[in-house]
């Protein structure tokens, strides 16, 4: 009787085992203790809404999801059939999620700063000089490259007589007519430090009542501007306001270059609640052709953050402002070249959802250049 009983714990042993390693082949770990979802962004940033195994909820009387850890990966390999690896991060994500957010060609890579599609993982990676120009996905490169032969042609140089007092001073001439143009001196078109307390700054609640951008000298989030003493925020003091989608824009329209890169730089400390795959408040940088309206400009511009790591700020579309760091103030900047030979209007959009309030984003110290 006694070893019946043991041979019957052995096997109750043994199923638990592999009942567990089959959960985990699905792609996640642990269930998170009493974190119940509906989607996704209920959940941490490493976890997923596991809608396979419900559980009875006794208090609700119905079923519920849980929060699931996600399976840790370094490569593909790593991951459970239909799930992607997402490198960067380090774990599982499911084929679905990877559809929105995995780079398919170089056209899915907005950030100008990680333009290639690494097609082995689905990661968009900056240029390393590994691809034929005819790869490059920037249209502004081509252009430099066509400029540099035809106003530098050595050939050109080498047909003048070298011994010409004239043909020096017009070499000279021609080298800074050369450098004036180019793109990469860099021309500032705009800046902004809101020491004037934004005078040229419109601020345009999404309903009445809320008044979700302020100017001025902060005293919570970093309680201090960037540089100076001003910044524009979601809030001075204390936390933003639920329920905004309210904007703050320039009032003088910005005539955009067809040469160089251009493009808008800013710095911001950001403590924003929202995550990477569906953030619920966010800031974007909006900008519009100046003949367009401010109500069918539905998306951002693309952007890179100077963080630790650009998810650390960022959206997984690099649209987005948003997660909590609460550290430093960081440089953003924004891709500008879509604009190239058009006069724009510049403006922050914040939104924010009904709950879950923090200190906000502080805003300060804005370039446009190119």
């Amino acid at each position: 009787m006694k070893e019946k009983f043991l041979f019957l714990l052995l096997v109750s042993v043994v199923l638990l085992v592999l009942a567990v390693s089959c959960s985990d082949e699905e792609g996640g770990g642990e269930v998170e203790a009493n974190v119940n979802c509906n989607s996704n962004i209920d959940c941490d940033r490493d976890s997923y809404c596991d809608f396979d195994h419900p559980k009875q909820d006794p208090e609700l009387g119905m079923l519920v999801y849980s929060c699931k850890k996600r399976k840790l990966c370094a490569t593909q390999a790593d991951c459970p059939i239909n799930w992607k690896c997402k490198e960067n991060e380090g774990f599982c994500i499911t084929s679905k999620e990877a559809d929105g957010i995995l780079c398919k060609s170089n056209d899915d890579c907005k950030d100008p700063e990680y333009p290639i599609c690494n097609l082995a993982n689905g990661e968009c990676r900056s240029y390393d000089g590994d691809i034929s120009d005819g790869d490059k996905p920037w249209e502004s490169d081509d252009e430099d490259h066509s400029d540099t032969e035809t106003d530098d042609d050595p050939e050109v140089n080498d047909s003048e007589p070298a011994d010409k007092d004239n043909d020096v001073s017009d070499n000279d001439a021609d080298t800074d007519t050369d450098n004036s143009s180019d793109p990469g001196l860099g021309q500032t078109i705009m800046t902004e430090d809101f020491e004037d307390g934004g005078s040229q700054w419109t601020r345009v609640p999404a309903t009445e009542g809320t008044h979700c951008w302020d100017i001025g000298i902060p005293t919570s989030g970093p309680e201090e501007a960037h540089g100076g003493a001003n910044v524009a925020a979601t809030a001075l003091d204390g936390n933003y306001l639920a329920n905004c989608k309210d904007l703050l824009y320039y009032n003088t329209s910005i005539s955009i270059p067809s040469e160089g890169k251009p493009e808008i730089s800013f710095y911001a400390w950001v403590d924003i609640v929202g995550n990477g795959y569906s953030p619920y408040d966010y800031v974007e940088v909006i900008v519009k052709k100046s003949e367009d309206v401010w109500e069918l400009t539905d998306t951002g511009v693309p952007l890179s953050a100077g963080t630790p790591s650009v998810l650390d700020a960022l959206d997984n579309h690099k649209t987005k402002i948003t997660k909590q760091l609460k550290t430093n103030y960081y440089k953003f900047t924004g891709d500008l070249s879509a604009f190239k030979g058009k006069s724009v209007d510049i403006g922050f959009r914040f939104t924010s959802d009904e709950s879950d309030e923090a200190f906000g984003f502080y805003l300060d110290d804005i370039t446009v250049s190119y």
